[in-house]
């Protein structure tokens, strides 16, 4: 993964979508909409510069950088 400044907003949007499975679930949880979770983790993933997330029809699984990029963001938002 690049040094990227990474966003606080997308960043959750990210770990949300990761935690619920679902862009939609993290979206009610944000109350956001789907396509607003789905862009803010689009964005995160342009500025990361790496996929985060494999999509695959309504299933969400991270990436092994998604996977280390949620480990991050548990340690953060769990304080």
């Amino acid at each position: 993964m690049n040094n990227p400044e990474l966003d606080l907003q997308q960043l959750r949007a990210f770990y949300l979508v990761v935690q619920a499975g679902s862009f939609s679930a993290a979206a009610r949880r944000l109350n956001r909409t789907q396509s607003a979770v789905s862009h803010a983790v689009r964005k995160l993933e342009e500025s990361a510069g790496v996929r985060l997330l494999d999509r695959r029809g309504r299933e969400v699984r991270p990436t092994e950088e998604g996977r280390r990029l949620n480990q991050a963001c548990e340690a953060v938002f769990s304080t």
